[in-house]
C-alpha cells in the first residue's frame, strides 16, 4: 500500500529500489515493481534451461519454470518472521527455442501471473487491509521492469520522462492516493496537470512503441509453454487452453526481503489446481503419463 511519503525522484528510487515516481508518459511508476528483480530471475531460468527432460509422448525436451509474485505481513517482529502470500505459476517450457520466442514466453508468464496476483490482492480476503490490488501503477510498473531486463536500447524509465518530487506531490494531493485509482490493463493511467477552477480526471493512455515491441503469446496450443502437473507438461489443466495456472500459496519465512533464489521457496499451496480432463491417466505407479 503506497503512501505519500513513498514519493521520490527517479534517481533516488532507482538506487533504493523502491518509491513512487510520477512520469509524463506512463503515469505513476512503483520503483519496486520497475526494478525488474522478478524478470531477471525469469530470464536466468529461461536461458539456462536447468532440469531439461525428454518426454517421449510429446517427442520434445522441456524444462521447469517457477514464476511467482508475493507480498508479506509481519507475524513475529522480534524473530523477524513473516507470512508471505502470493501466486505461483508452475510451468514447463520447450527447450532450445529462439531468444525472441523466449522473450515472448517470459512476457506471457509475467503478464498472466501479475494480473492474477493483483486480482488476489483485490479479493475480499486481502483488500480489507490494503488498497494495493490493481493500484493504477502496478501493472505498467511490472512492464517497465520487464523491458529493463528483456528489452533493448534506452532505459524505459528514462524514456517515461520522470517528474520531480514537487510535481509528483502535486499530482498526489490533487487526485488522491494511487490505490484509490484502479487499473486492470497493462496501459498507463495518466493524470493531467491540475488546473485551478477546472475539474480534471485521470485517463487511460496507450503504451509507447518502446514498451510494446515484445508481444505475448496469444495462443498456447503450440506447446511452447504449458502448465505443469507432477513435473510433466499438461494441456488439460483448465477448460480454457490459454489459461496459465496461478496457485495461491502461503509461506512462513524469516526476513523482509523477497526470496532471491531461482527455485520456488518452501510454501503451502491453497486449493491447488489439477487436470480437469478425464483423459489424464496414471500408468506405472510412480511414473504418471498423460494420454491425450
Amino acid at each position: 500500500m503506497s503512501k505519500r511519503s513513498d514519493i521520490t525522484n527517479s534517481m533516488i528510487g532507482n538506487v533504493r529500489g523502491k518509491g513512487l515516481v510520477y512520469t509524463n508518459v506512463l503515469g505513476w511508476i512503483d520503483m519496486g515493481h520497475a526494478r525488474g528483480t522478478d524478470a531477471r530471475k525469469l530470464k536466468e531460468i529461461l536461458f539456462k534451461e536447468k532440469g531439461v527432460r525428454y518426454f517421449r509422448e510429446l517427442n520434445e525436451w522441456y524444462f521447469p519454470v517457477d514464476y511467482y509474485q508475493e507480498m508479506y505481513a509481519p507475524v513475529h517482529k522480534s524473530s523477524r518472521t513473516n507470512l508471505w502470500a502470493g501466486i505461483h505459476a508452475p510451468l514447463m517450457v520447450r527447450s532450445c527455442l529462439s531468444d525472441n520466442l523466449k522473450k515472448r514466453i517470459a512476457l506471457t508468464i509475467m503478464m498472466k501471473t501479475a494480473w492474477r496476483f493483483e486480482a488476489f490482492q483485490d479479493s475480499s480476503l486481502i483488500k480489507w487491509r490494503t488498497d494495493s490490488g490493481f493500484s493504477c501503477e502496478d501493472l505498467v510498473s511490472d512492464l517497465v521492469g520487464f523491458y529493463r531486463v528483456f528489452g533493448e536500447g534506452i532505459d524505459p524509465l528514462i524514456l517515461s520522462q520522470p517528474t520531480d518530487i514537487v510535481y509528483s506531490l502535486s499530482i498526489w494531493d490533487h487526485y488522491g492516493p494511487v490505490g484509490r485509482h484502479k487499473n486492470t490493463a497493462f496501459r498507463p493511467l495518466l493524470f493531467p496537470k491540475p488546473s485551478p477552477g477546472k475539474k480534471t480526471m485521470p485517463r487511460l493512455g496507450f503504451l509507447p512503441s518502446w514498451l510494446d515491441y515484445i508481444k505475448p503469446l496469444n495462443d498456447l496450443s503450440s506447446w511452447y509453454l504449458s502448465n505443469r502437473y507432477l513435473n510433466r507438461p499438461v494441456k488439460n489443466m483448465f477448460d480454457d487452453k490459454n489459461k496459465l495456472n496461478g496457485n495461491v500459496y502461503l509461506s512462513l519465512r524469516k526476513g523482509f526481503q523477497k526470496n532471491t533464489e531461482l527455485k520456488m521457496p518452501s510454501h503451502y499451496p491453497i486449493f491447488p489446481h489439477h487436470p480437469r480432463s478425464p483423459d489424464y491417466f496414471y500408468i506405472g505407479g510412480d511414473n504418471p503419463m498423460p494420454i491425450w
